[in-house]
């Protein structure tokens, strides 16, 4: 059984990369619940950040409410800024 010092180490690590299913983790089978919950409060709280986001943009655009323009523009500013940043090295 993991400590809970060892088990918060594992969140941290996960909210740097979570580029896994953390409830997965080798090692922390005993706690797959708790990682799994863990895990969808996180995306949920993430999407809710995003759709807040997004509606205070569409709010600025003029077109409030509409989440769907708000994101496709937004992609095409990060992807400009990309662009951009390539450019310049």
């Amino acid at each position: 059984m993991k400590t809970q010092v060892e088990i918060e180490a594992l969140k941290r690590n996960w909210l740097s990369d979570p580029c896994w299913d953390i409830e997965e983790t080798e090692g922390f089978e005993e706690h797959r619940d708790e990682l799994k919950q863990f895990r969808l409060n996180q995306e949920q709280e993430w999407q809710a950040r995003r759709y807040n986001r997004l509606l205070l943009k569409s709010e600025a655009l003029g077109v409030r409410g509409n989440i769907k323009l708000a994101d496709c523009i937004e992609q095409l500013e990060n992807r400009i800024k990309s662009l951009e940043e390539k450019g310049m090295k």
